[in-house]
């Protein structure tokens, strides 16, 4: 969507290819779908945050920051509107496959052809459900098809040959009261897994959540907060690392692992796009954003443990400047750099492959980059902008670690009011309800604000 709004806004009028039949992707929400949204999912960053930067959202003080999936659909379907990009989607629209157009070999302006080679035009097939198969060749591609679709399951040892109960992947969860009375394992211990089990264990019997961040063991009321998951023993019994010498019996496992990124559209050898199950890396990418030998084509939203649309935003609006302008390095230069990024394990420090992808804190460094890439870096308003969402994004992230993973979620009844202007925020804690289920109108209970500023 935004990719759209941000063409549109630089007079190039796009395609848009929708598999389904609304806009929304991921927060499209169906009980009847197998999608990562499930029926009590609510964000865990707040909308002043996660807004567009040209299409703010909330900051009033008294309601919740912190919003259901109806809401964040709501909020793209208005975004939509008053953008006026839904003219350019193409709904039911599944792309089948995509290849790199090489240069013409007849064409004899050498201009032209050093340009094609270096931004080559892109073909692609798509499917509909009331036509036969189209394709048509395009001067670029915007891949944005996110990576909250294939399921990453953990190995762990054991599941296979002596597990006696269910095994599921979150993606399949909407429903916590399915597991009344019984004993369940959440294996991933961020964020899907510890909203998992807070849901879960207002129903089930006991409920452990797997982390591999824990290192001492901690049960309250009845959670327990347990290290890595090592094997699955004969008698059915789980084992865990660390300190934790029980091995409890287990009803259901449900994998709050992740996912993998996969592009089932592309076969073109000329990209060798190198994804391989099980690393969650994508290469060869230039800053994580281009292909790095075809920058015609690039794909957006890789990163994980980001605030989206703005970074999305913020992508999009590197990606239109350097269609217009082409100012990226030289392919050599490219190359090494994506070669260099593909083998860093990430930010952290000691880093793994699986974390390539991975910015969390690291992100408004990357904001920064994209924004010079757009040139836009040394706006001062963008630069205010960042500090604040900077500085709700720390202060929300406290609140949320502070608690008991798989406890009562209370960093969710906050109230934000962002300034942009001074690089300030206020916080207003909320009353909590005694049941989220029955009513979504949270009262302000009025306590003195918190401020923060940069």
């Amino acid at each position: 969507l935004v990719t759209a709004r941000i063409l549109k806004r630089n007079g190039i009028e796009p395609i848009v290819f929708e598999k389904d039949n609304d806009m929304g992707g991921v927060w499209s929400y169906s009980p009847e779908g197998v999608n990562p949204m499930y029926r009590g999912l609510r964000t865990n960053l707040p909308r002043e945050l996660m807004a567009y930067r040209e299409y703010a959202w909330g900051g009033d003080g008294k309601t919740r920051s912190f919003v259901t999936h109806r809401e964040v659909k709501d909020y793209l379907r208005r975004y939509t509107e008053a953008m006026d990009i839904e003219r350019f989607i193409q709904y039911s629209s599944t792309v089948t496959k995509l290849e790199i157009i090489k240069k013409t070999e007849c064409d004899n302006d050498s201009s032209k052809e050093e340009e094609e080679e270096e931004w080559p035009r892109i073909k692609l097939e798509w499917e509909t459900t009331t036509s036969a198969k189209k394709e048509d060749i395009f001067d670029a591609v915007c891949i944005c098809n996110g990576h909250y679709a294939s399921p990453s399951n953990p190995i762990i040892p054991g599941v296979d040959e002596h597990f006696k109960g269910d095994v599921m992947h979150s993606i399949s969860y909407d429903d916590p009261s399915i597991f009344k009375d019984k004993v369940v394992l959440c294996v991933g211990g961020r964020a899907s897994g510890s909203d998992l089990a807070r849901e879960i264990s207002q129903h089930a019997k006991h409920v452990y959540l797997s982390d591999t961040t824990c290192v001492s063991a901690k049960t309250e009321d009845n959670v327990s907060w347990v290290p890595k998951t090592l094997e699955v023993l004969p008698s059915s019994k789980i084992s865990f690392g660390g300190n934790y010498d029980e091995a409890p019996e287990i009803d259901v496992m449900i994998y709050c692992s992740g996912y993998e990124y996969q592009f089932p559209f592309i076969e073109d050898n000329h990209l060798n796009l190198s994804v391989i199950p099980g690393e969650r890396r994508v290469s060869p990418l230039f800053e994580q954003l281009w292909h790095a030998q075809y920058p015609s084509l690039a794909f957006l939203g890789l990163q994980h443990s980001v605030v989206p649309f703005p970074f999305f935003e913020l992508q999009a609006e590197a990606i239109v400047s350097q269609l217009l302008n082409k100012s990226l390095p030289p392919r050599n230069v490219r190359m090494s750099s994506a070669e260099k990024d593909a083998n860093s394990r990430g930010p952290k420090n000691p880093g793994r492959i699986q974390d390539t992808h991975f910015l969390g804190s690291f992100q408004w460094d990357e904001c920064l980059k994209y924004a010079k890439y757009a040139g836009i870096d040394e706006q001062e308003e963008l630069q205010k902008y960042i500090s604040t969402s900077k500085a709700i994004y720390d202060h929300a992230g406290k609140e949320r670690k502070s608690l008991f993973p798989g406890g009562p979620d209370t960093y969710r009844y906050n109230s934000y009011i962002r300034d942009d202007n001074k690089s300030t925020f206020q916080c207003h804690p909320l009353e909590i309800m005694d049941s989220e289920e029955e009513s979504n109108t949270i009262t302000d209970s009025q306590p003195a604000a918190v401020s923060s500023s940069i």
